[in-house]
């Protein structure tokens, strides 16, 4: 079975995390990060707690089910 998985953008060197973060149940399914950037994952990622301290997520969460990923973009 699959679970929710989060990954941050990272720059080439690790600095940075902040452009955007992605939440897949399937690492094929993950998009190219920005130019220059890389995905990293957030291996202490636990869905429960995240949406405990930002309810906003449950949208983001269940556009990740439906679809497979859900970005959120940081910054423009």
């Amino acid at each position: 079975m699959s679970r929710l998985q989060k990954f941050i953008e990272i720059g080439p060197h690790g600095e940075d995390p902040t452009t955007g973060t992605a939440y897949v149940l399937n690492n094929d399914r993950l998009p190219q990060p920005v130019e220059g950037m890389r995905w990293r994952l957030v291996e202490d990622f636990n869905a429960g707690d995240e949406i405990l301290r930002d309810a906003g997520l449950k949208d983001v969460f269940k556009a990740a089910i439906r679809n497979g990923y859900a970005i959120v973009n940081l910054r423009a």
